[in-house]
Formats: C-alpha cells, sequence, structure tokens
C-alpha cells in the first residue's frame, strides 16, 4: 500500500502532510459515524467504518513517508554552513558578499567600505602601542 500511496501523493513534504491532515479530518469523524451506525444502520456503519480506515490508511502512509524523507535529508543544510562561514568572515568580507547579493547598492558600499577602512587604520596604532607598552 505504500508504493501505492506515494505513486499518486505529491512529491513535497508540505503537499503530502496537507493531505494526511485532510485525511485524518475525514477519517476520524467517518469511524465514529461509523461505530454509531453499528447500532442502528448497519450498512450505513459498515460503510463509514470502511471509509474511516481507508483515508486513515492513508493519512498514516503519508506521515510515514514525511518521516522517511526527513530522516533520509541531510543533518545540515546549505543555512548551516553560510551561519558558519558568516561566523568567521571579517566585517569587510561580509560588505563584499553583501554587494555581490546585491543587498546593498553602489554607493553605500563604497561608503561603509571607507567607513571600515577608517575604523582599521585607528585600531592600528592603538594595538601597535599596547604590545610596545607589554
Amino acid at each position: 500500500m505504500y508504493e501505492l500511496v506515494h505513486r499518486y501523493a505529491p512529491q513535497s513534504p508540505a503537499g503530502r502532510t496537507a493531505i494526511a491532515i485532510v485525511g485524518c479530518l475525514v477519517g476520524v469523524p467517518a469511524f465514529v459515524l461509523g461505530l454509531i451506525g453499528l447500532g442502528g444502520n448497519v450498512a450505513a456503519g459498515l460503510l463509514f467504518l470502511l471509509l474511516s480506515t481507508v483515508t486513515l490508511g492513508i493519512s498514516g502512509q503519508l506521515t510515514r513517508g514525511v518521516v522517511r524523507q526527513a530522516n533520509a535529508a541531510p543533518a545540515s543544510g546549505p543555512w548551516d554552513d553560510r551561519q558558519v562561514d558568516d561566523a568567521n568572515e571579517t566585517p569587510i568580507e561580509t560588505l563584499r558578499r553583501r554587494y555581490a547579493e546585491g543587498e546593498i547598492d553602489d554607493e553605500a558600499f563604497e561608503r561603509h567600505l571607507d567607513q571600515l577602512i577608517e575604523t582599521e587604520e585607528l585600531e592600528r596604532p592603538k594595538a601597535e602601542s599596547e604590545r610596545v607598552l607589554e
């Protein structure tokens, strides 16, 4: 049944999850109506129980597929690598990356670059004077 369900199900985990939720929203009330119907109209009760069994079975298989997809996914995504790279970047490298990605325009890039260069020039003599004192 797993292969049959996944042959016709959407490939995205979000689509499979949405169908599983709708299946549960149909299957659970159908199950309750089937149990109630068994006391009165047995044919209707069995029909609702059959409907609930099918929809809840499909929902379970879709959920199982989403869990398998999540387990098969790599432990770290591209966003993890970028976070590590961002932590190791110098301010100028960050500025260059933002400029290359189009986050800032030419004027802002030049302005920020000038500020960073001035800041580095101010810090450099201070660091050298601290070394002399040691």
